[in-house]
């Protein structure tokens, strides 16, 4: 799969990626900002709902909306999504929300937020802040730390089953392999030889 990463959200940095697959234009976890690089409708995946990541939906042209049913709320809810604590101003995205997992490939990925989801199509996993090519993300906004832990598990476990050669692509930072993602990430290169 061919993709873009824009760079949205400043000062937050998120990775907004954008591809093309069967004629429809997609978005994942669009940031502020992304209007300047996409102007056609699309279709809006979403991995959290965290302000960061959905603060760009009102600038596009959306199809359709997929986000986990126990994020939804988040979309309208500005102390969820945490926008009214990390924004000059609160993100509230009143559209129609379909479930993400009915849609698409997921894998449920507790632990940031109690709905986050890793999105998987063929060669790309869209991992949003739930784990990064170095690190994981926080579990004090919104998340648990219980189920972060087990998360942890299941995943190292999938990526281990994955192509070496797969793409992670996470909320921010850098893009990764999955060899390197287990090379490089200590939470997941517990059995690594």
């Amino acid at each position: 799969m061919n993709f873009k990463r824009y760079i949205t959200s400043s000062p937050f940095d998120v990775n907004t990626y954008v591809f093309e697959m069967n004629g429809t234009l997609y978005v994942v976890d669009p940031g502020e900002g992304i209007s300047q690089f996409v102007k056609d409708p699309v279709v809006v995946l979403i991995t959290h709902g965290h302000c960061d990541h959905i603060s760009g939906i009102p600038e596009l042209q959306v199809k359709e909306l997929f986000i986990s049913p126990e994020d939804a709320h988040m979309l309208t809810d500005p102390a969820a999504n945490l926008s009214l604590s990390f924004m000059d101003h609160p993100v509230v995205v009143e559209l129609e929300w379909k479930d993400i997992d009915s849609g698409f490939k997921t894998l449920k990925v507790p632990g940031h937020t109690k709905g986050s989801r890793f999105i998987i199509f063929d060669g790309v996993v869209f991992t949003g802040d739930t784990v990064f090519s170095d690190t994981i993300g926080r579990i004090d906004l919104g998340g648990s730390e219980e189920d972060m832990k087990v998360t942890l598990c299941r995943i190292e476990e999938f990526f281990r089953n994955l192509p070496q050669e797969w793409i992670v692509c996470p909320g921010h930072g850098e893009t990764t392999t999955v060899k390197d993602l287990l090379r490089r990430n200590p939470f997941l290169r517990r059995n690594v030889t």
